[in-house]
C-alpha cells in the first residue's frame, strides 16, 4: 500500500465501521470502541462512519452522538470521515457542522434520495455543505444502491468551483472505470477520489489513469 499524500488531511486506508447494538435497540459504544482500537491496531489509516454504518437508521441525536464518540476515538490516531448526507440540505448542514466541531477530518454526503432532484437542485446542495464548513466535503455517488447517478458535469462544477482541496469524490455509479475516467477528463486530471464500495476499505486518494 502507498503512503498517503501528506499534504491531504484524506488518505490511506480508511475502513467503513459497523455499528453495534444492544437487544434494546441502542448504540453498544462499548463494542464500538473496541471496533475501532482494533482497526487501528491492525494499520488503519482512519475510519469511516458511512451507509454501511447504518447512518440512515438513526435519528439526528444518536447520528451526532456516534459521530463524537467515533472522532474522539479516532483523535490523534488517524482520520475520521462522518456521513452526513440527509432528506434536506438544512439537516445535511447541520450534521456537516457538528462533525466538524466533534474533530471529524472530512464529510462525505450521498444526496437526498427520496426524490430525483434537479441537477441544480445538487449542485446547490452540495455548494451549501462546502460553504457551511472549512474541511473537505467528499460527493458519495452511491446510486448503485441509493437511485439514479450524479451526472459527471455537475460533480466537475463542483470541484470548479470551490477546488480540489475542498471537493473530493467517492464514485460508486457503475461502470466506476469510465465514469472516473470522464470526471478526470472533465476536470483537467483534478479530482481527488476515494475508492472502495459496501464497506470494503478504501484506497489513497487517486486519479484516473
Amino acid at each position: 500500500m502507498s503512503s498517503p499524500d501528506s499534504e491531504l488531511s484524506v488518505g490511506g486506508v480508511l475502513p467503513v465501521f459497523q455499528t453495534p447494538y444492544h437487544e434494546d435497540e441502542t448504540i453498544d459504544f462499548a463494542t464500538l470502541e473496541r471496533e475501532i482500537d482494533w482497526l487501528f491496531e491492525r494499520g488503519s489509516d482512519g475510519i469511516v462512519m458511512a451507509m454501511v454504518s447504518e447512518v440512515l437508521r438513526l435519528s439526528s441525536e444518536g447520528r451526532d452522538e456516534r459521530a463524537k464518540r467515533a472522532c474522539r476515538a479516532s483523535a490523534g490516531r488517524g482520520t475520521s470521515v462522518i456521513s452526513v448526507g440527509a432528506e434536506s440540505t438544512a439537516v445535511s448542514v447541520r450534521h456537516a457542522c457538528h462533525a466538524q466541531d466533534v474533530g471529524a477530518d472530512a464529510v462525505m454526503a450521498i444526496p437526498p434520495v427520496a426524490v430525483a432532484l434537479p441537477e441544480s437542485e445538487l449542485f446547490a446542495y452540495y455548494s451549501r455543505l462546502v460553504e457551511a464548513i472549512e474541511i473537505p466535503v467528499i460527493v458519495q455517488d452511491a446510486s448503485g444502491y441509493v437511485g439514479r447517478p450524479m451526472s459527471i458535469e455537475m460533480q466537475a462544477n463542483l470541484l470548479r468551483e470551490f477546488g480540489p482541496e475542498r471537493v473530493m469524490y467517492k464514485p460508486e455509479s457503475e461502470p466506476i472505470g469510465p465514469r472516473l475516467t470522464e470526471l478526470h477528463e472533465a476536470t483537467g486530471g483534478k479530482p481527488r477520489c476515494l475508492r472502495g464500495r459496501a464497506g470494503l476499505p478504501w484506497s489513497i486518494p487517486t486519479v484516473a489513469a
